[in-house]
């Protein structure tokens, strides 16, 4: 999440089929004496989101925020739904009722994580035109304040032609990203949409193209091109299973290599996708490179059982530049996941970043496992050094920051000192240069109280900004 004086990631607005997606897990140890079937002895249920509703979790997982709009029945499964979604902080939703259907449900008997049998409960009769004019009432209000919409089809009977060509016609007149994980044949429904998710399957279907056709780069790059021009799609971005991803942009196509070391299970991997592009698009990010990080994340979903979610965290390795600032709320669970480790802390402006910085940075995170820098916001800056400063601002300093390997976690905090930050992170180490006394630390008090240490790194003397401001006015 970006600090409030930074740009912040506006909402995505996600609509289409929630499901709600049930485990039964057990072991079989017999073979029924009624008929030739498995006897499965039931250890344990467990209830997660599914459909339009995996999408907006893994929106959530990955650093965005949702609203969720969707249709659910008057019945135990809704109620159901409704309680797992008030789990998630980032996540709003209008789940519209009728009465007259079924809330959707897939419940899976499973043995030893292998799926023997999935029972499905659903009504996919298309909603009611009342149904239909409240969600477009919902989606009118929302859509000022998103920046992608998500058209999740299941084809479960929540989306149809009309309401799809009337969410596609306000999202463009509104300027924003549509991005649609189709379920249908006919794609001629999705038209005009800046970006489509198909399978290789679907895209074979929607083609009329024989399904025993080899999953070759060159069928890919034909079909993609093929449906782009025929229903104006900006981007075809096709996720082929063990062979990746052909993202198909300006009749250009880049075959992405798959990133699954273990494929476990493929359910919601396509969620997982759809999700991340929508992340990354919304903070910006050109289309490859959005792709390419959603690539990563659905190579780590398709080796997780069920209907998964994939945090950031988990490619965060990989994409080192990929949401590094934070808020302290943000850090502070995120450290949860961090216990064993040495956690250090540093401070500053660090406005026209130099070596003295990098060197001082380096060295501070060669005796941690994991650096916050408490990063001071354009109007500490000014407080602290006057009028003029900072040169460079406070988002252009934390986008440099961000992509040093040695930076894990950057907050922009707004006060004078960092003390709110030490107190709420509680690192063990705290970082200054050598032209402070300990006691004249900020948080070098507070830091005793959980066992902690200021240490003091040497400085390269002569690096600082005032010193490179002055060279630049009155030459070298």
């Amino acid at each position: 999440m970006k600090s409030k004086e930074k740009i912040k990631t506006k909402k995505i607005l996600c609509i289409g089929d929630i499901i709600l997606d049930t485990y039964s897990k057990g072991s079989i140890t017999r073979i029924s004496p009624e008929a030739p079937i498995p006897v499965l002895r039931l250890d344990q249920e467990s209830n997660t989101i599914g459909g339009c509703g995996n999408v907006a979790r893994n929106i959530c997982s990955a650093g965005g925020s949702c609203h969720l709009i969707s249709v659910i029945g008057s019945d135990e499964e809704a109620d159901i739904l409704k309680n797992l979604l008030k789990k998630f902080e980032k996540m709003s939703s209008d789940l519209i009722v009728e009465g007259s259907r079924c809330t959707t449900k897939k419940k899976r008997y499973v043995s030893e994580n292998q799926q023997i049998l999935r029972v499905d409960k659903e009504n996919v009769n298309p909603i009611s035109a009342k149904t239909n004019k409240k969600i477009l009432e919902k989606f009118n209000q929302f859509i000022k304040n998103c920046e992608v919409v998500v058209i999740s089809d299941y084809n479960k009977g929540v989306l149809n032609k009309n309401l799809i060509s009337n969410i596609i016609r306000i999202s463009k007149r509104n300027n924003k990203i549509v991005i649609i994980d189709p379920k249908r044949k006919d794609f001629s429904i999705y038209s005009y949409a800046d970006v489509i998710t198909p399978n290789f399957k679907e895209l074979l279907q929607a083609t009329d193209f024989s399904e025993s056709s080899e999953n070759s780069d060159k069928i890919v790059e034909k079909l993609s091109k093929t449906v782009a021009r025929k229903y104006s799609f900006s981007n075809v971005i096709t996720t082929r299973s063990s062979k990746g991803m052909t993202v198909m942009s300006k009749n250009k196509c880049i075959n992405l290599s798959s990133e699954a070391k273990e494929v476990f299970d493929v359910s919601g991997a396509g969620d997982t996708v759809v999700a991340y592009l929508s992340v990354e698009l919304s903070r910006g990010k050109k289309i490859i490179d959005a792709a390419k990080i959603a690539n990563s994340a659905a190579g780590i979903a398709v080796g997780k059982f069920g209907t998964a979610s994939v945090k950031r965290q988990e490619i965060r390795k990989k994409f080192e530049i990929v949401d590094k600032v934070s808020t302290l709320l943000e850090a502070k669970k995120m450290l949860r996941e961090y216990d064993h480790k040495i956690i250090g802390f540093t401070n500053g402006c660090f406005d026209l970043v130099h070596t003295g910085h990098i060197e001082f940075l380096k060295q501070a995170r060669s005796e941690c496992d994991f650096l916050i820098l408490g990063l001071n916001s354009d109007s500490s800056v000014k407080k602290l050094k006057g009028k003029n400063r900072p040169i460079v601002s406070q988002q252009e300093r934390a986008m440099i920051l961000e992509n040093f390997n040695f930076v894990d976690l950057i907050i922009i905090f707004h006060e004078l000192t960092p003390i709110k930050l030490v107190d709420g992170l509680k690192p063990d180490i705290i970082f200054k240069g050598k032209d402070y006394k300990i006691k004249d630390v900020v948080g070098s008090e507070s830091v005793k109280k959980w066992n902690g240490k200021v240490k003091l790194i040497p400085l390269i003397k002569g690096n600082s900004t005032s010193n490179i401001i002055k060279r630049i006015k009155n030459g070298p």
